[in-house]
């Protein structure tokens, strides 16, 4: 056993070892020069083709102490460094503590001085690791020696970040209450103040966590009465006063469509795991998938069609498109102005789609074994069980359904023209029969969210029929799938971000899997070409162009749609709403689309189908998009033994026969599409060559429906379609 002595000896020339390794790495440890980043170089945003779109962050002014008041000074110092004056640059016991936790496994800790967080953000970049922490308190020595007090709380005030896009306390008292750092009080300090633990979110603006925001301003007044910068009598006066804070507005920089996309690259950014600070203050190099051209053309045509058709200021308009084999996003239109209303129709507005949803239903039964060629009934009206089966009024447990046009003179048709009719009748037994589970879980495969399907109560008939709440760029997404063979791809706005102090480049996460084969996706399609040459959505087509689309119009022509594509080119779907917002004289409500732009009522085979026609015809005489693309032939998967035979035909007494009409607001332009007998068309007519052209629409809305929009069925409803936009957030595109 080894004796006391040289126990003590090796313990001793240990610790001088440890020592003078301490010392050699103190003294090989240089003050660098102040990063870049420090002094406010924010992110920069560029088109897909390479030219700059933006920059996000904000120019930061550099002031002297003595501009920036002293209830700010004392706040500050207070609350994350109390002993600042007093002590050394680094804090022995909060080193300590840091560093126990670190070898525990735990997060690396703080445990700063504030010279330490000024190094931090001046000098380091942020990497959480010990031997950074390191350097952190070698260069805070350093710097302590070099420069005074003073100068270090000067620096840290310029440098740190305080949400809203403010990079320094000049520019953050500026974003929170208009005015110079010098002038800021007690309770304003401290709100200020408070953002150094958590920028931006202790925001007595952001009311979903007021309260802690109001604990963190107490902690912040107790800590200066504490500090002796204030006295108990004025922490009585201050602590149930918050001080009134600008709103938080972008301002006219952000005006028209550039404040929807700053929103959109943030969100995209923040998915990717980067910090307000990181994407505000670190000088990302970002590049996305946004063509400005088609971000041009799609604002420029809503906005020029809604206006030629003389359209209330309240209608919305939600228009996506995407490059269905990459899952690229390159254009959207969430709305007129960022600044005048802060919600993205494209992105974050939901309605029920209606018909809209009916390919998800046909690709579920293909991919079962039912084939394109299936007879079905398609009379109007029917009650059905949960089964599918068509059983007669009164049944127990049945749904009744109607088709939104008269019943055609043979209603048994295969499920190629029961899709460009849009028939009811057809897609609810069509849907029993695939399964709803099927349904569901393909459409999700194909890129709609869970929670929009299952508003739209699974199981019913109605899901099938499109009461699911759906926002634009996720319908856009699932007719991605349809237009690249079935395959999903993640919807995404960026290709890449380059971080300059690293030189790493980070690319999001996508995923892609099979959500159903290419030979169902080509049947689909191919159903879905019909809606628009001899169906629904013949106002979408584009002179020499392929295209298959489909129409979806809800109860009351409280929304209306066409999503469509060209192939394997652009997919761009298009939602439209009257939604009222909450104001002081009323409540937020939606506004059916009756009676407005010259038609009675807005389907989604006019006016979304009208904008698809005007936007996509630009669109595709661009030149990176003109190459005429054509379809595959449809594969014809399945059998036909669900087939329904036709009973005898007998002649029908006249006045038992109906009589076909033609709804003049399908198109205002076409004139004398009455036929001029029960039989037979007008020769003038253009519209489908036995019965006229009509839109589907959805049936009413429950009375017992609580959500802003997305009812579920009625008794004797068809599609359920939705009762307007409902602006819950969905989950951020690029996660």
């Amino acid at each position: 056993m080894p004796s006391w002595k040289l126990v003590l000896a090796t313990m001793g020339i240990g610790t001088l070892a440890s020592i003078c390794m301490v010392g050699v790495a103190y003294a090989m440890v240089k003050v660098p020069t102040v990063n870049q980043t420090s002094t406010d170089q924010g992110a920069t945003v560029y088109w897909n083709d390479g030219s700059q779109m933006m920059k996000i962050g904000s120019s930061r002014t550099v002031v002297q102490l003595n501009q920036i008041s002293k209830p700010m000074q004392q706040a500050v110092v207070s609350v994350e460094d109390r002993n600042f004056y007093h002590e050394s640059a680094v804090s022995p016991t909060g080193i300590t503590r840091a560093l126990i936790n670190d070898l525990k496994g735990g997060s690396t800790q703080g445990g700063s001085t504030i010279t330490q967080q000024y190094v931090k953000n001046a000098y380091l970049n942020q990497e959480q690791t010990i031997s950074r922490k390191f350097k952190e308190i070698f260069i805070s020595v350093k710097v302590g020696k070099q420069q005074d007090k003073d100068q270090i709380l000067q620096n840290y005030l310029n440098t740190i970040f305080f949400g809203r896009g403010a990079n320094g306390v000049e520019a953050a008292a500026q974003a929170y209450f208009g005015k110079h750092a010098s002038a800021l009080t007690v309770p304003e300090a401290a709100i200020l103040a408070a953002q150094a633990k958590q920028p931006g979110y202790y925001d007595p603006a952001i009311k979903s966590h007021l309260q802690d925001t109001v604990n963190r301003y107490d902690i912040v007044l107790q800590a200066m009465v504490r500090s002796g910068a204030i006295s108990q009598t004025d922490y009585l006066k201050y602590k149930d006063h918050l001080p009134k804070v600008k709103p938080r507005s972008k301002g006219n920089a952000l005006g028209g469509q550039k404040g929807f996309l700053y929103e959109r690259v943030k969100n995209a950014l923040s998915g990717m795991g980067y910090s307000d600070q990181q994407i505000e203050n670190g000088g990302l190099k970002v590049y996305t998938t946004w063509d400005k051209t088609l971000q041009a053309k799609a604002q420029q045509t809503v906005e020029n069609d809604l206006k030629a058709r003389h359209m209330p200021k309240d209608t919305r308009v939600g228009l996506v498109t995407m490059d269905p084999t990459k899952g690229e996003i390159l254009a959207a239109y969430g709305g007129a102005d960022f600044v005048k209303r802060q919600v993205d129709d494209a992105y974050y507005s939901t309605a029920q789609v209606g018909s809209s949803f009916k390919p998800y239903v046909l690709a579920t039964a293909l991919k079962k074994g039912i084939s394109l060629k299936t007879i079905m009934n398609g009379k109007s009206p029917q009650y059905f069980t949960t089964d599918g089966d068509s059983v007669a009024a009164g049944t127990p447990g049945a749904t009744r359904f109607i088709n939104d046009e008269a019943n055609a003179p043979n209603p048994y048709v295969n499920l190629v023209q029961a899709t460009a009719d849009s028939l009811n009748t057809v897609y609810v037994p069509l849907g029993y029969k695939a399964g709803w589970q099927d349904v569901y879980n393909l459409a999700k495969s194909a890129g709609l969210p869970k929670q929009g399907l299952q508003d739209g109560h699974p199981g019913e008939g109605g899901f099938f029929l499109g009461q699911s709440d759906i926002a634009p760029v996720y319908q856009a997404s699932g007719y991605s799938t349809i237009a690249n063979d079935g395959n999903y791809i993640t919807p995404h706005s960026i290709r890449r971000v380059v971080d300059p102090t690293t030189g790493k480049t980070k690319q999001p996460t996508i995923e892609r899997h099979s959500a159903f084969s290419a030979e169902v996706a080509h049947d689909v399609q191919y159903a879905m070409q019909s809606v628009v040459t001899r169906g629904t959505g013949k106002n979408a087509a584009v002179p020499g162009r392929e295209v298959a689309g489909k129409t979806g119009t809800t109860n009351d022509n409280v929304a209306a749609w066409f999503s469509g594509f060209t192939p394997k080119q652009l997919v761009t779907t298009i939602g439209m709403w009257r939604f009222q917002d909450r104001t002081k004289k009323h409540a937020a409500k939606t506004i059916p689309l009756q009676n407005v732009g010259g038609y009675p009522a807005i389907n989604g085979g006019d006016l979304p189908a009208t904008i698809w026609h005007d936007y996509m015809s630009k669109a595709l005489s661009l030149s990176k998009y003109n190459e005429v693309t054509h379809f595959p032939p449809p594969a014809y998967v399945g059998n036909t033994d669900l087939s329904q035979t036709p009973p005898p035909t007998t002649k029908p007494t006249p006045e038992n026969t109906p009589t076909p009409t033609c709804l003049p607001y399908q198109n205002p332009t076409r004139d004398n599409c009455k036929p001029s007998d029960g039989g037979n068309q007008n020769p003038n007519c253009t519209l489908h060559p036995n019965r006229p052209n009509c839109p589907e629409t959805s049936p009413p809305a429950s009375p017992t429906c609580k959500r802003i929009v997305g009812c579920e069925s009625p008794p004797d409803g068809n599609n359920n379609g939705g009762q307007g936009p409902n602006a819950r957030a969905a989950r951020p595109i690029d996660e």
